[in-house]
């Protein structure tokens, strides 16, 4: 005897009623990058910022978000300073697609500028870096979260992650990535 349409949609509901929670428990049972590992979406990490009037000598500074998937890479990468990362033997040599164990994207922002940022980030992801790139001497080189959001300033000397301060614009328009930063882009 053939089922009727209704007896149909209501069999579907009632599946669908007792795999949803089922799906929502095994979610809530993996935290973090496992979450966001089981539901299929990379995570996002968001960063608002400000740059001060009087920021790099009152010059645009260059901002690359670097995405670590190698222990070996981070402890090279991390003991750079934003010269070396930006310089001849830096980003531009480590760059390589979707799978490399190293990725960056890059921003440019003036002083007086406000802005936001959002990068996904592959679950695997071991750290991630920012380098700003100031005429002035310093590290200029901040430790990021591989998700969530932080709070950045550019000030005069150089660039700051504000602790425990969050997002507090989402609705800021995001900052164009600036896509050719190496010579063979």
């Amino acid at each position: 005897m053939p089922l009727r349409p209704k007896l149909v949609i209501l069999k579907l509901l009632a599946t669908s009623l007792v795999v949803t929670p089922w799906m929502v428990g095994c979610g809530l049972t993996h935290p973090g990058k496992k979450l966001m590992q089981v539901a299929g979406h990379p995570p996002v990490l968001v960063l608002q910022g400000n740059v001060a009037s009087n920021a790099n000598t009152n010059s645009p500074i260059p901002f690359d978000v670097v995405i670590l998937r190698d222990k070996d890479l981070l402890k090279e990468i991390s003991k750079m300073d934003a010269v070396a990362w930006f310089g001849a033997k830096g980003r531009c040599n480590y760059r390589g697609g979707p799978k490399a164990k190293v990725q960056f994207h890059s921003w440019e922002f003036v002083p007086g500028q406000t802005f936001r940022v959002d990068v996904l980030i592959p679950v695997d992801a071991k750290a991630v870096l920012g380098f700003a790139d100031y005429t002035t001497s310093g590290d200029h080189r901040v430790s990021l979260a591989t998700s969530g959001s932080h709070s950045l300033e550019m000030s005069e000397d150089g660039v700051h992650l504000l602790k425990n301060v969050t997002v507090t614009n989402p609705a800021l328009p995001l900052a164009p990535e600036k896509l050719k930063v190496c010579p063979d882009d």
